[in-house]
């Protein structure tokens, strides 16, 4: 005979039981989504919706090294928040996804959040939602009112471009929206061709601008690290995994040391084969160093003073007055520099030069032992 007692009693189990498991589940970070291992893949969150105009702007108030008017533009590139005005993004679209930013800005912004931008692997999987072999997030019936694409009309505007608000269609099986359509997104890779040049990253999804075929999940595409377009925007992953690449400050500084010797060296050989007047090649070496920095070319002889008090013995006899002889040497300064300035972005320019020199310290033998830039 069923008593009261029992009844409470199984009650009381049941409780305890539920109570158990929401204590062994994994707590799910807030706006996002587990995606289970599989696929040689392992288990990871993403963000179940791409970063919005208000999110970014979140970013940009606390990290005003990338507001529109004060980020690098050979970093963001020129078209960067073009749909902008100043720090506010078009009216109306705050939870439309940001789109003109570059993959650094990108990936600044997943940092700051304490995350990390998709492979393709896990951005394909994610987009999945289950449904392998599928042409698109829900399977392979023609996307007609399942996404935002096909959008294209000459009024169409790329710095206010016809996006959606995030979340406006029905989400795949994992829970994610907008996997096809609306704004592509980055993803970590970089693309290594011989035949393209500079510095490509992966992108996918398709956009508004899309046709079917160009928002099916297996569909690829890939596009300049420093550059944006009002089709392409991001979301976000957690954890960091081991596929992660290094720090943004870091990768930035490579980078554009990396793009100053390419432009240096064409500037030298300019003036070699008499394309470019010699006594034009300060003022082009200048306008390198101000369009990748963002620091007038006298600012080297604060890099070379650090190097002549930390440095070894006759490395003092390093001339201020022409700084082009040892060009290679400077762009591995710069590079340092570089990472320190955007690593500590928010220091003063005495704090960045104390940063910098216990950095030139510890790499003093790669400074001054290697060969070229």
């Amino acid at each position: 005979m069923i008593t009261l007692t029992s009844i409470l009693y199984g009650l009381i189990l049941c409780a305890l039981f539920i109570f158990a498991i929401k204590l062994s589940a994994p707590e799910v970070p807030e706006g996002m989504v587990l995606i289970p291992a599989g696929d040689s893949i392992d288990a990871f969150y993403m963000d179940a919706y791409e970063v919005t105009n208000a999110e970014y702007r979140k970013f940009i108030e606390e990290n005003p090294e990338w507001q529109k008017d004060k980020a690098l533009t050979s970093v963001v590139g020129d078209g960067y928040l073009s749909g902008w005005n100043g720090n506010m993004y078009p009216k109306g679209k705050a939870n439309h996804p940001v789109v003109n930013i570059s993959w650094f800005a990108a990936k600044a912004y997943a940092e700051w959040m304490g995350k990390e931008l998709p492979t393709e692997a896990q951005w394909e999987r994610s987009a999945r939602g289950t449904l392998e072999g599928k042409k698109y997030p829900w399977g392979d019936a023609k996307p007609r009112r399942r996404a935002n694409y096909n959008r294209y009309t000459r009024s169409a505007s790329f710095r206010n471009p016809p996006t959606k608000e995030v979340g406006s269609y029905v989400p795949n099986k994992y829970g994610l929206y907008d996997m096809a359509g609306n704004v592509e997104e980055w993803c970590l890779e970089r693309l290594d061709v011989d035949d393209i040049h500079g510095r490509y990253h992966r992108t996918r999804g398709g956009s508004w601008f899309s046709g079917a075929k160009a928002i099916q999940v297996a569909e690829r595409s890939q596009h300049p690290v420093n550059d944006g377009m009002g089709t392409l925007g991001f979301r976000c992953i957690l954890p960091k995994t081991e596929t992660m690449s290094i720090e943004v400050a870091t990768d930035i500084a490579a980078w554009l040391s990396d793009e100053m010797c390419e432009q240096f060296d064409s500037a030298f050989y300019s003036v070699s084969m008499g394309y470019t007047a010699h006594v034009n090649l300060n003022a082009k070496l200048a306008d390198i160093v101000m369009y990748n920095t963002g620091y007038p070319r006298t600012f080297e002889k604060e890099l070379i003073r650090v190097l002549r008090e930390v440095g070894p013995e006759g490395i003092e006899d390093l001339p201020y007055e022409e700084p082009t002889i040892y060009y290679d040497l400077t762009l591995r300064l710069w590079r340092l520099y570089l990472e320190v300035h955007f690593k500590h972005s928010t220091e003063n320019i005495y704090e960045k030069l104390r940063l910098f020199k216990a950095r030139v310290r510890e790499n003093i033998d790669d400074i001054v032992l290697s060969d070229g830039c």
